[in-house]
């Protein structure tokens, strides 16, 4: 096995995409996190398997379903007749003993080295004499597959990337590579699947963490990557497991000696030239060194009409290279987001999994639509793909994890397009421009739970951006939002209490105690003023991230080792003390107004910190103030009237910057930056205003 210490020096390492806006500290058990690339492998190895507790799932033993899916997926890719044309091919093959029943070469019980190059041997003639080397279109190579054996370029000097699996089925193609040609030296960029060669199959917590890191990275560096199939083997039998945004699906143990047929079915399936069958999502592609997205929504938003329209029409999207941000860890949502350009436009595409007790985000958006603060969508694709097919379960059967036994929700894959907003907020042009961008995504969250019942719930620092359209912020990634009904009487919040992105959730939240009721407006806005700590204390006054290690609370923030009720305990005091770190990102007389400002938040939510530790009391414990919605439109209004008092203050200093406005004018010139203590409605007064919205929200306008 290849984990005996380090990765293979064989390998490309991982390298952080370009132009992704979201900070990350490494952490010991963070598989998201953007760890060093000399990080040993078990620390990766534990990551995974922290992160996939309780989501493997195996085959019914009496039934085998998953092996039959398998053998049925390959018999309809290779018709007719393939158990015939296998079953000569082994006749012909000089490599096994039909007689026997074995394979030449792989002897049982056999220690590792001693079956590498056999069993690459066998697979690379499976792939040559059933013509699965290349495929050509017009005369030009455009998919190529091969079968390599890692182990023996292991020299035993550790480099970048230290982590390979013993064999790979590697493959180029136009959903997989950009490259037609295989690279010089080899990457998880081109892995089409994964073979790990072992002992005996004893199936443990690290075996099961080093095959998880193998398919992880190849999710990180193919980013339209769906599933990935990784073989465990050893001189006797195989396993087959399907790694997913769900966990890791597996088949019981298969004695490919005695079922040789069932054997080249599975590598002809595992090398297909077929790049869906791997795991692709081919609806992305490169075009003559483009990648290109197509996609054929049902509807589009006009933009003009500001409405929604039927669509047939298929959609051409051009992308960047590689995505603004993805998630590293398998078991996810597994959001993809790219810039895309249509038309002329730029849009940024998300692709993510949904589960299934999940409202789409869709949904949400089209409720949404014209709420300003909030992003706004151009088109979606729901339901494009989902676990349970992709695994061959039927809608009705369950997945049920081989630890604790738990039921493993099924994931819908989806798309949605949006308007290309701004950078996140740490690369505002002057802190009013900053703090704008926060009022207006704050009033977009207050519009969206008073107007139209809806709750984020995700609040971190790559969904709240900058924008020059209509206001200074918008607030996106909705896709774990719930109508506030939902929340209040408790449906579909099983095993929910700890929504949202760990180093930006609230005191409340990170406690995860019945006690304290659901996730409400105040846990939003409390993980609102986390994100603009972390922008002013997390980078230097260009905006770029301190060079150095993620500064005090934030570090904490970041580390998943720290439990999430010492996190809360520690972000509890953080709240209720000064803060103990120089605030970086503006300079002069800014800096003493934002100094003054984020203590003022701080103050903001005493009260809070209080009803939870009276709430959390050992002895006599008070009720938690339950959720009210009179109650929430005052702490918007005292909260917006902090940041709106800040603006004021900022832009009496002299010379400050004035943040560009929408339309393109300046703050501070005859357009300037709008503060809270006016109207949004001319001739309407801010407490005529709140009227309107609780009347809203109460069906009365």
């Amino acid at each position: 096995m290849s984990a005996s210490g380090n990765y293979a020096a064989t390998f490309v390492p991982e390298l952080p995409y370009p132009n992704s806006t979201t900070p990350h500290w490494p952490s010991s058990y963070d598989s998201d996190s953007e760890e060093c690339c000399s990080l040993h492998v078990r620390e990766i190895r534990d990551a995974v398997n922290f992160e996939l507790i309780d989501a493997w799932v195996a085959e019914e033993e009496d039934s085998l379903p998953f092996q039959k899916h398998l053998k049925t997926m390959a018999e309809r890719e290779y018709p007719p007749n393939l158990d015939e044309r296998v079953q000569t091919w082994l006749d012909e093959y000089g490599g096994y003993d039909s007689q026997t029943g074995q394979w030449d070469d792989i002897p049982a019980g056999a220690k590792e080295d001693i079956i590498y190059d056999p069993i690459v041997r066998a697979m690379d003639a499976i792939l040559k004499d059933f013509g699965l080397k290349t495929e050509e279109k017009d005369g030009a190579v455009i998919k190529r597959r091969k079968v390599l054996g890692m182990h023996s370029n292991r020299d035993g000097n550790a480099g970048p990337l230290e982590c390979s699996p013993d064999i790979s089925v590697f493959g180029t193609g136009p959903s997989a590579t950009k490259e037609t040609d295989f690279l010089a030296t080899p990457s998880y960029s081109q892995v089409a699947s994964v073979w790990e060669v072992e002992t005996r199959p004893d199936f443990s917590d690290q075996e099961r963490g080093q095959v998880g890191s193998y398919a992880r990275e190849v999710f990180i560096q193919q980013p339209n990557r769906r599933f990935v199939y990784v073989t465990l083997m050893t001189s006797i039998i195989i396993r087959i497991l399907r790694f997913d945004r769900a966990g890791c699906y597996y088949t019981w143990l298969i004695h490919y000696h005695q079922d040789p047929v069932f054997f080249v079915k599975l590598v002809l399936l595992l090398s297909s030239l077929n790049e869906e069958l791997l795991g692709f999502d081919t609806s992305i592609s490169w075009i003559a060194g483009q990648r290109v997205m197509k996609m054929t929504p049902r509807e589009l938003f006009n933009q003009t009409k500001q409405r929604w329209e039927p669509n047939t029409s298929e959609l051409v999207f051009t992308l960047a290279d590689q995505p603004m941000f993805f998630r590293r860890t398998i078991r996810s949502r597994g959001t993809v987001c790219w810039i895309a350009e249509h038309a002329g436009q730029q849009y940024i595409i998300k692709d993510y999994w949904r589960a299934d007790d999940c409202t789409r985000e869709s949904a949400f958006l089209k409720e949404l639509t014209g709420v300003k603060g909030v992003g706004q969508m151009f088109a979606f694709d729901d339901d494009r793909d989902s676990i349970k097919t992709g695994r061959g379960f039927g809608e009705e059967e369950t997945m049920i994890s081989d630890g604790q036994p738990k039921r493993l929700l099924n994931k819908w894959f989806m798309r949605l397009v949006l308007p290309k907003y701004g950078d996140t907020l740490e690369r505002a042009r002057s802190a009013s421009h900053l703090l704008c961008a926060v009022r207006d995504i704050v009033k977009g969250h207050r519009d969206s739970l008073m107007l139209k019942r809806i709750l984020h719930r995700d609040i971190s620092f790559a969904n709240l951006l900058l924008s020059s359209c209509d206001t200074y912020g918008v607030l996106i990634d909705w896709d774990l939002a719930k109508h506030i009904e939902e929340l209040i009487t408790g449906q579909g919040t099983d095993g929910d209490s700890r929504t949202g992105t760990r180093a930006y959730q609230s005191v409340k939240v990170l406690h995860g105690s019945s006690k304290l009721g659901h996730h409400d407006n105040m846990d939003d806005i409390e993980s609102i003023f986390y994100v603009l700590y972390h922008v002013l204390f997390g980078h230097d006054t260009s905006g770029n991230p301190l060079p150095y290690e993620a500064p005090g609370q934030i570090a904490d923030w970041h580390n998943i080792g720290v439990p999430p009720v010492a996190l809360a305990k520690q972000k509890k005091s953080f709240l209720r003390g000064p803060g103990e770190l120089e605030l970086m990102r503006y300079t002069g007389q800014e800096r003493s107004v934002l100094y003054a400002l984020m203590s003022e938040l701080q103050k903001f939510f005493y009260s809070r910190m209080n009803h939870i530790g009276e709430a959390l009391a050992f002895q006599e414990p008070v009720a938690f103030p339950e959720y009210s919605q009179h109650d929430a439109d005052e702490q918007y209004e005292r909260f917006l009237a902090i940041v709106d008092g800040a603006i004021q203050k900022l832009l009496e200093v002299p010379p400050t910057p004035a943040p560009p406005s929408p339309n393109g004018s300046s703050v501070g010139s005859s357009k300037r930056c709008r503060t809270d203590n006016e109207s949004e409605m001319p001739g309407m007064s801010r407490e005529a205003e709140s009227k309107r919205r609780r009347a809203a929200a109460e069906g009365q306008t």
